[in-house]
């Protein structure tokens, strides 16, 4: 019996030392097994980029240990901004370890300034950008910036009034304060200049001549007017809209000078109200296809003697030499400018007359005209002088009086200031007369009894047929004459002189 309890007791101890035996060799197994090849350090705890600089992802750059080990970690980069300089954490996480790196982004590089090919040449009497001087910097901080300096003085643009040979320092500095310095040797010429440049306002369906009257000129290389460029390639001229339009000439030295035109395309009344509101003019604009270019339309103010200096060009002087030192004369004004024909609306009593008339311009310049008839209605009479004989510099400032029927409608008010003027034959003023509207519509005694505009506009002998107009350039009436006992002043209204032009011409000028 003691014999059975000694083996099983000896037979324990050998299991127990065969466990025990085997838990060392496990123990020591994984002991080998995690030096030998589980085990990773850090390779470094700070590490330093220049900006521009990739930070490593590759994980065997921050641990080291077995290549299988190794790549068990798992590197983060979430809280590293390698767009901006500064220390920021990246993590590697490696079973249940975690490993914190310090990651130093630093820009200690200063910009490259690129040089231009050839002479730097920059246009007189202009602010020019670094851009204009430099081709470019170089740098790794794309929010770098380059810049005139003068001493002390950043400049973002730099200009020069005469022309010569000058030196400009260029400065490029990028965010971490890193700066660079150039000096360039720049030649200051005279850029090309143009002439003529001027608005489009065309209905849809025309073709202006974009070139007409533009003209561009260097002084060192002259005529450039051939080599100008014109991109209309944002114009459509069948379709309403505003457009731009830009005309570039370049000299020689590579100076280059651009300036803008508007081209509006629009329906005829539209460009028809610009010009009655004389927001665009004839005499310096394009117009195509509005009813009435040459109309002078309204001030948007009241001035009587400016209306008067802005209007003459719009008053004619009727003469005819009746031999002897003798003469006839009266006022007349300027109804419509056609095709063939430039329009006059007189007096009946002065038209009459003759059939044969000499027309001075307010310029003095005098062309051949002749009667085209007289109405009974009013004393109204219509003239008219061929386009032909008129000079074209003078055709160029011709224009017509303002008709606004719907203005001329609406006056009910009396005392609004009018004004008459009369031309003398030598391009000067003969004789100016202001006064106030009494009435549009008066009943009058003579002339069939038909209503008169009676005014306080004082009428001498020789205003008959003169436009009489408001502080805006509307025509209201014409001059026609004076009753006495009690005086008062006499003038055919508007609708008067229009039935009757009508009548008398078969045509109709327009009236807004």
């Amino acid at each position: 019996m003691w014999k059975i309890k000694v083996r099983e007791r000896d037979r324990q101890n050998r299991k127990r030392i065969k466990a025990a035996i085997f838990l060392c060799v496990v123990l020591l197994g994984l002991v080998f097994f995690y030096y030998r090849f589980y085990k990773v350090v850090p390779t470094f705890s700070q590490v330093t980029y220049e900006y521009g600089e990739r930070v490593s992802q590759e994980i065997t750059d921050y641990l080291s240990g077995t290549d299988w080990s190794v790549g068990l970690g798992e590197l983060d980069l979430s809280q590293v901004d390698e767009g901006s300089t500064g220390v920021y954490e990246a993590v590697v996480r490696h079973g249940r370890s975690e490993y914190t790196y310090s990651v130093v982004i630093e820009d200690t590089i200063p910009p490259q300034i690129l040089r231009k090919e050839g002479k730097i040449y920059l246009a007189a009497g202009r602010e020019h950008g670094v851009e204009e001087v430099i081709a470019g910097i170089n740098d790794a901080d794309p929010e770098a910036e380059a810049f005139f300096a003068e001493g002390e003085d950043i400049l973002s643009e730099i200009g020069f009034d005469r022309t010569g040979e000058y030196e400009v320092e260029v400065l490029a500095r990028d965010r971490a304060g890193n700066e660079s310095r150039a000096r360039f040797a720049v030649t200051v010429d005279t850029p090309p200049v143009f002439a003529g440049i001027h608005n489009f306002y065309c209905v849809p369906g025309s073709a202006p001549d974009f070139r007409e009257s533009v003209t561009a000129r260097d002084d060192v290389d002259g005529n450039l007017t051939k080599d100008i460029r014109i991109d209309d390639s944002g114009v459509s001229l069948d379709q309403a809209g505003e457009y731009t339009l830009r005309y570039t000439a370049e000299d020689s030295f590579g100076l280059e000078t651009t300036e803008e035109a508007r081209v509006l395309i629009a329906a005829p009344e539209e460009i028809q109200e610009l010009i009655g509101r004389r927001q665009i003019d004839y005499r310096q604009d394009t117009i195509i296809g509005a009813p009435n270019i040459y109309d002078s339309g309204a001030s948007g103010h009241e001035d009587l003697e400016e209306t008067l200096e802005y209007l003459r060009p719009a008053f004619v002087q009727l003469y005819h030499a009746t031999g002897r030192g003798g003469y006839s004369a009266g006022s007349g004004y300027i109804m419509e400018i056609t095709e063939d024909s430039i329009y006059i609306c007189s007096n009946s009593h002065v038209v009459e007359k003759f059939q044969d008339w000499d027309i001075y311009f307010y310029d003095g310049t005098v062309v051949p005209g002749r009667a085209v008839g007289t109405s009974d209605i009013y004393d109204v009479g219509v003239a008219v002088v061929d386009l032909a004989d008129v000079d074209e510099e003078l055709l160029a400032q011709l224009m017509t009086v303002h008709i606004d029927g719907q203005y001329w409608e609406s006056l009910d008010r009396q005392d609004i200031g009018l004004a008459l003027e009369r031309i003398d034959r030598k391009g000067g003023l003969l004789h100016r007369t202001t006064g106030k509207l009494i009435k549009i519509k008066q009943a009058f005694v003579w002339n069939d009894q038909r209503d008169h505009t009676e005014v306080t506009v004082e009428l001498v002998h020789g205003d008959s047929g003169s436009a009489v107009v408001d502080g805006y350039g509307n025509l209201i009436c014409m001059a026609y004459a004076y009753s006495t006992e009690p005086l008062r002043y006499w003038c055919i209204p508007l609708d008067g002189i229009l039935d009757c032009y009508q009548e008398i011409t078969g045509r109709l000028p327009y009236v807004y």
